[in-house]
């Protein structure tokens, strides 16, 4: 019974030591590396002990016994070095490297001792590397100590597998010198290994699962990086396909007809009086063109930082009454009637220049889509945010367009009541600005007949 125990301890420390030895070279962390070697020399040592099974002259009977013994001890002084380096890898402590090398050194002298020269002399060294099994110890609990205060992961159970083995290992030192008699038989060393193997398998497989945790979150943080970067990209994309579309149609256009009429002129093809007509036509493109730009430099500096917004208390009226002053010419061209309602002192958290443009471009829309002597109410209700309703009694939005009507799409551009120009890029912006600033845009029919209604919010400042 005792030796069927003896050889269920070997055989644990055998698969304990290739399966240590087998994760460090598909993981590469040094601890899994030296937890297997450490393995490995136990269970050399417990198929040696001739108070053992002694197992290995059954595998290799060409090995002499001397040479057995030198084997015996170069697995045991092995041993005290590797537990070292295994707690040392896991924990690493700065305040006690130097004296984690000088044990090294000394252990390494005991084991070139073991190498070097015959057994009647390297048998006496022993009772002295006891005392170097001891330091090991101390050197051990104090770096696990140090962990647990740090509350490193798995140091807990290292320390209790090392305490336990501790208890085994002293056992079998007395054992040994005499001191004490103790009937246990020869596995006291292999058990306590057991044993902190044991509890070195937890640590690990916590340390492990940690691990995997934090390379799980790495991972999801990578992708959110990666996923904001192409974003990025994509807006940055964007930015310049809309900027060549526009610079090539809607900015071309007023210049080239600028250009015609200025030649006409010069040529004496056409009087002062049909050059002014010219002139109105293209001076409403120019002013189409100038608003155009602004939007759109505001948009591209949104869009290429990369803290796109920077938001501040603002006063509601102190962009919305300045706004509505400079659409004054065309609101008295058509004769429209444009009133501001609600708590238009309401405070908000916007980015400022944003702002502007989102409310330039909703009011210049209603005015540009509402016919001669109509209606446009701009309300603004307070509640646990700001809405802002934009009601006209215009021509309204066809269905076939709504959907896609915060899109950069040809299929927005249309022509106003009185042949005012659209580049179908003004919505997509205010869309855009606003969602990076936390608010939100729709568009619905007016209840009250014909016309429409946008619905932007804004977040409340406190």
């Amino acid at each position: 019974m005792q030796q069927q125990i003896e050889l269920m301890e070997i055989g644990s420390i055998a698969i304990f030591a290739a399966y240590n030895i087998v994760l460090y070279s598909q993981v590469k962390r040094n601890h899994y590396l030296y937890l297997g070697l450490m393995s490995f020399f136990i269970f050399l040592r417990a198929t040696l002990v001739d108070d053992g099974s002694m197992i290995f002259y059954s595998f290799f009977s060409e090995v002499s016994l001397t040479m057995g013994r030198k084997i015996e001890f170069f697995s045991s002084y092995a041993g005290a070095p590797l537990s070292i380096l295994f707690a040392y890898s896991l924990y690493p402590y700065q305040a006690l490297r130097k004296y984690v090398k000088a044990f090294l050194i000394l252990s390494g002298i005991f084991l070139v001792i073991v190498l070097v020269t015959p057994y009647s002399f390297f048998y006496h060294t022993l009772d002295y590397y006891n005392i170097v099994i001891l330091i090991s110890y101390v050197l051990m609990f104090t770096i696990l100590i140090r962990a647990i205060r740090q509350h490193k992961v798995g140091s807990m159970y290292v320390f209790t597998g090392t305490a336990l083995c501790f208890l085994f290992v002293m056992a079998e030192l007395l054992k040994i010198s005499g001191v004490v008699f103790i009937n246990a038989g020869p596995n006291l060393v292999n058990t306590g290994f057991v044993i902190f193997l044991f509890f070195q398998s937890i640590a690990l497989s916590e340390i492990f699962a940690s691990s995997f945790k934090e390379n799980k979150e790495l991972n999801k943080n990578l992708e959110k990086r990666v996923e904001e970067k192409t974003r990025e990209i994509s807006r940055s994309s964007l930015l310049r396909d809309t900027l060549i579309r526009i610079v090539s149609h809607d900015i071309r256009g007023p210049l080239s007809n600028l250009k015609s009429v200025i030649s006409l002129v010069r040529e004496e093809q056409v009087g002062i009086d049909q050059a002014k007509e010219f002139m109105s036509t293209i001076d409403k493109g120019v002013d189409h063109t100038i608003q155009m730009l602004d939007e759109l430099m505001e948009w591209g500096h949104a869009a290429s930082q990369d803290k796109r917004i920077d938001q501040e208390e603002l006063v509601l009226k102190d962009i919305m009454i300045p706004t509505m002053e400079h659409m004054q010419r065309h609101i008295d061209g058509k004769e429209l009637s444009f009133e501001l309602s609600g708590d238009i002192d309401a405070k908000c958290l916007f980015d400022k220049n944003a702002l502007k443009v989102v409310m330039r471009n909703l009011f210049s829309n209603a005015v540009k889509f509402t016919e001669k002597g109509g209606f446009i109410n701009v309300n603004v209700e307070v509640g646990n945010e700001i809405v802002i309703d934009i009601k006209d009694t215009g021509i309204g939005i066809p269905d076939d367009m709504k959907a896609n009507l915060f899109e950069m799409k040809k299929d927005n551009k249309r022509v106003g009541t009185d042949n005012e120009k659209s580049s179908g890029v003004g919505l997509f912006i205010c869309k855009d600005l606003i969602t990076q600033n936390g608010g939100t845009l729709s568009v619905k029919d007016n209840p009250d007949g014909k016309g429409t209604v946008f619905t932007f919010t804004l977040k409340k400042s406190n």
